[in-house]
């Protein structure tokens, strides 16, 4: 177990599908340092605050939206986990909506 100032981490990343489509649910699951309180998401200009299941063990679930033609479809899908203190550790995946 890590002292809770210490510098969180981000040990290890599942995402159903980099590839999704308009209406498809992508799930995640985010294995971090057991000293990490919180891991945001960041995608395309939306937030989204995943679910703590166990200590270092974070989950998250999203309905992909459908796109109009004329936006972009790839996006960096970026990973942000935080201590108590508010200190972060980033890092993203590349995603690409068809």
């Amino acid at each position: 177990m890590l002292a809770p100032d210490a510098a969180p981490q981000i040990l290890w990343i599942s995402v159903s599908s980099t590839t999704p489509r308009s209406g498809d649910v992508v799930t995640g699951t985010v294995l971090t340092s057991s000293n990490v309180a919180s891991v945001e998401l960041r995608i395309g200009g939306y937030s989204l605050n995943s679910t703590k299941t166990d200590v270092g063990h974070f989950e998250w679930s999203f309905t992909v939206p459908s796109l109009p033609f004329y936006a972009p479809h790839s996006f960096a899908l970026q990973i942000i986990a935080r201590n108590t203190a508010g200190v972060a550790a980033a890092t993203s995946v590349q995603m690409t909506v068809r």
